[in-house]
């Protein structure tokens, strides 16, 4: 304040106190703080007071004459202060001590935490206080887990008693379940449907028609999703596929199919399970891959060779490729010849065209030749140039 003498404010005091100043004196009440400034120097501006006491009057007074007040003709003990800002400890701090900033020194009593106390544990603690730092309860009530005791803990939990960090279920599970939570099911093939609760083997063993350590699947005789349906009699030692009720291990002699359902009644040796083709000969009169046709003559006839049909049919497809490939190979030699010949032909026809249209060399020459024969047959020039011929 522009106006405000700083010297009074020097050597005052501040006392607490339950009662007003006007019914205590200064050894009835706590003192708190004094100011021992002395002229010419003047206290702060701004003073900040910690006085850790429990009071309901905050009293701040002075003796103190400044000379300075000479001035001004005012004698005796003035105190000007600007502002007093007072601040108490939280009803949650324990001992009601906190320190300057607020904060509680000693803790906070049962059910708060932060620093000054101020906020609530968690409403499901079972212990009365929590972590100051982050409000963690100590423990849970019954049925709850988690840090703040907040979840639940899982319904099949016996008692609903479940660990507060995991909510994993601690005294086991209640009938008919399984797992650290309790949050699985023993199979309906376990006797009055109950099972460990880590390995959810059956305690009692498994009802009819279920077996296995989890009595989570069929015997070998029966299938169905709840293991009620019978393996067909005609499958090999009456076992199924505990799903589809196929027949795993075969059938008996005279049944196929995936079932076993179907009879070969005509095959003396069997058949083969996925086809129904005979084994071995007809009976007498009858004959094909079924042994369901008769013969003409009544005469017996083997059952055609799988393997002799398939070799035949390999013969038969290596000849067909054979023969396309020599049809090629002599239709390509012959077309070669074609063409072979033609060229001869248009070579020929040149040379005669050729020799057609003799030049002068060559009228000279032919007829060259005909002159020596000539000199043969008569006489020549020089004869005549020598004259007749004179007898000896």
């Amino acid at each position: 304040m522009k106006d405000w003498k700083q010297f009074r404010f020097r050597q005052f005091y501040l006392d607490v106190s339950n009662s007003s100043a006007t019914q205590t004196t200064t050894s009835q009440r706590t003192r708190c703080y004094t100011d021992n400034t002395t002229a010419p120097d003047l206290p702060p501006n701004i003073i900040d007071i910690t006085c850790k006491q429990t009071a309901r009057y905050v009293i701040v007074e002075t003796t103190y004459d400044a000379p300075e007040d000479d001035d001004y003709d005012e004698h005796g003990a003035i105190l000007e202060i600007c502002e007093i800002e007072v601040y108490g400890c939280a009803a949650t701090c324990r001992n009601n001590v906190c320190n300057g900033s607020g904060n509680c020194a000693d803790g906070c009593v049962d059910g708060y935490w932060r620093p000054a106390c101020e906020s609530q544990c968690p409403a499901n603690c079972d212990e009365p206080t929590c972590d100051s730092t982050n409000g963690f309860c100590i423990s849970c009530k019954s049925g709850y887990w988690g840090n703040a005791c907040n979840s639940l803990c899982p319904i099949h939990c016996i008692e609903r008693v479940c660990d507060k960090t995991y909510g994993s279920c601690t005294q086991g599970c209640t009938s008919g379940h399984y797992g650290d939570m309790c949050n699985r099911t023993c199979s309906i093939g376990c006797v009055g449907g109950t099972c460990d609760k880590q390995t959810a083997t059956c305690s009692n063993g498994c009802v009819q028609n279920w077996a296995g350590s989890q009595c989570d699947g069929c015997d070998s005789n029966h299938y169905g999703s709840s293991c009620s349906l019978e393996c067909n009699h005609n499958c090999e030692n009456s076992t199924c596929n505990d799903t589809t009720g196929l027949c795993t291990l075969g059938c008996k002699t005279g049944f196929f199919g995936d079932k076993c359902d179907r009879q070969c009644t005509c095959c003396p040796s069997g058949c083969d399970r996925l086809t129904g083709r005979c084994y071995g000969d007809c009976p007498v009169g009858k004959f094909w891959v079924f042994c369901d046709k008769a013969c003409n003559q009544g005469k017996q006839s083997p059952v055609p060779n799988t393997e002799n049909m398939s070799s035949l049919y390999v013969v038969i497809t290596a000849l067909c490729i054979s023969l396309l490939v020599n049809i090629f190979t002599i239709i390509w030699i012959f077309r070669n010849k074609a063409c072979k010949r033609q060229d001869v032909n248009q070579e020929e026809k040149k040379d005669t065209d050729t020799i057609s249209t003799p030049g002068i060399y060559d009228t000279a020459e032919e007829n060259a030749g005909y002159q020596e024969l000539g000199q043969l047959s008569g006489p020549s020039h020089y004869d005549h140039l020598q004259g007749p011929t004179t007898n000896k």
